[in-house]
């Protein structure tokens, strides 16, 4: 009898049990996460050979005594998640690469690692996704509705740029609602930067980021001065897109443009001393430059202003020379909207401003224009990665060399390539389609192996990507 009992007790116990399991899985009003989920990280397997560990002093190299070379491409992502990545970022001490990812019902960014794999006799790249950025309104979150006063909607997260230190990083985000703002974050919890800037800004933050301009400002376009003690960022607060300078050091935020025209896509100089910006409006923009910012010498100086439409200048590595994309084409057809090229100047700003003495810097024809990233340099200053615009081929990469002005193929094996950039040693990233949607890949280089191989001692590299040379 009491064998029966405890057989019943028992049987009425895993009966109990079975009903909560199948009441909790079947509960309504659970929230059920729309969004595509960020793609997995892989498990490591296999004896992982310890990591020989990185030298103090980072090597001097020479990379104009470095042929260059495309050497190996990895895919960052090969899922078949439905979302497009783009606007590839290198943390400046290429251990991480920041991608905006468009998915259903926003948009966000990713961060991975880019590990460094031992286990055989090459050395591999191994990213892997550790943090996922972005700011998304949830349902009663009453500080982001006081803050950003607007109405609920998509969230947009995007215009990610690093900071010096490759822990601490800037972006622009709606939270979901109301205009844009710039916010600050870290790859690190607890970040002391973020504690020490806190006291400056007294709208606080948001979720783990620091908000450090205030409402409905439309700010955007930030970019971080190479000391990280400075930011310059585009503004519409007075109705007009202008440019302002926010010093980290004392909180002051000052406004450095004002004109009838919108200031757009600020970039410093290498040595922090100047900024290249586009000026323009609705019909054509030109290039200007503002030299020896934040000193009393500061000053607003014109590099290019013609009738064709000129965007995103860059500073070479060196600063020697600031490039930009230009409707200019050999036939001088100020109507040319569809066509960009490249245009490489000076920076001292002895070129002329127009006419025929300019049509001679113009360097590289039918490129495919990036809407952010500008020109992906190399750390020689000499090349240059790019996208031709050339449909039959879908958009092939050729790197070009400013010295024989000439261009050479890359066989990537990619199609629609664009967005592409090159970090402090010469990692690649570009975005190319894969089943359908924008991936983000990774291209080593000869310059980046040669930098690898004198951090940890020399080992084999990957096999070179064949390249055909082409005028």
């Amino acid at each position: 009898m009491k064998r029966n009992r405890k057989a019943i007790l028992t049987l009425l116990l895993c009966s109990a049990l079975l009903a909560v399991i199948l009441t909790a899985g079947c509960t309504k009003n659970v929230k059920v996460n729309e969004v595509v989920p960020p793609p997995p990280i892989e498990k490591e397997t296999g004896e992982k050979k310890p990591i020989p560990e990185k030298p103090q002093v980072q090597p001097e190299l020479d990379f104009k005594s470095i042929p260059l070379k495309i050497t190996s491409i990895i895919n960052l992502d090969e899922s078949f998640n439905p979302y497009n990545s783009y606007n590839p970022k290198f943390s400046p001490d290429e251990r991480y690469i920041a991608v905006e990812v468009n998915r259903i019902t926003n948009n966000t960014i990713l961060i991975y690692k880019i590990n460094l794999d031992f286990n055989d006799e090459k050395i591999s790249l191994k990213p892997a996704m550790i943090r996922e950025i972005g700011i998304r309104q949830n349902a009663g979150n009453e500080s982001i509705e006081t803050l950003l006063e607007g109405d609920v909607g998509e969230s947009f997260n995007y215009e990610f740029c690093w900071f010096p230190n490759s822990r601490n990083f800037i972006f622009t985000s709606n939270a979901g609602v109301g205009e844009y703002n710039l916010f600050l974050g870290s790859i690190v919890d607890n970040d002391p930067l973020l504690k020490s800037l806190s006291a400056f800004f007294p709208n606080g933050g948001i979720d783990e980021y620091l908000m450090i301009t205030e409402g409905i400002k439309k700010d955007g376009q930030a970019k971080i001065s190479p000391d990280g003690n400075k930011i310059v960022f585009t503004s519409g607060r007075t109705g007009n897109g202008d440019l302002y300078l926010l010093n980290l050091k004392t909180g002051s935020l000052r406004r450095l443009t004002s004109s009838d025209d919108t200031d757009l896509y600020p970039r410093w100089s290498p040595d922090g001393k100047s900024i290249v910006f586009t000026r323009g409006n609705k019909y054509s923009h030109d290039i200007y430059i503002i030299r020896d910012v934040d000193t009393e010498d500061e000053r607003i100086e014109v590099l290019v202003k013609w009738f064709f439409d000129d965007v995103l200048p860059s500073f070479s590595p060196d600063g020697r020379y600031i490039s930009f994309y230009s409707t200019y084409n050999l036939e001088r057809d100020p109507f040319n909207t569809k066509r960009w090229g490249l245009m490489i100047i000076p920076s001292d700003g002895s070129s002329p401003k127009a006419g025929k003495g300019l049509e001679k810097f113009f360097c590289i024809p039918n490129v495919i224009k990036d809407n952010s990233q500008g020109t992906a340099w190399f750390p020689d200053s000499v090349h240059i990665i790019y996208a031709k615009n050339i449909d039959s081929d879908y958009n092939p990469i050729y790197i070009y060399n400013i010295k024989t002005k000439k261009s050479v193929l890359v066989n990537t094996g990619t199609n629609i390539n664009h967005d592409l950039t090159v970090s402090k040693h010469g990692l690649v990233s570009f975005r190319a389609q894969s089943f359908g949607w924008d991936r983000i890949f990774i291209a080593r280089t000869s310059f980046f192996d040669t930098y690898i191989n004198q951090l940890y001692g020399n080992r084999s590299i990957n096999e070179v990507v064949s390249t055909e040379n082409k005028d």
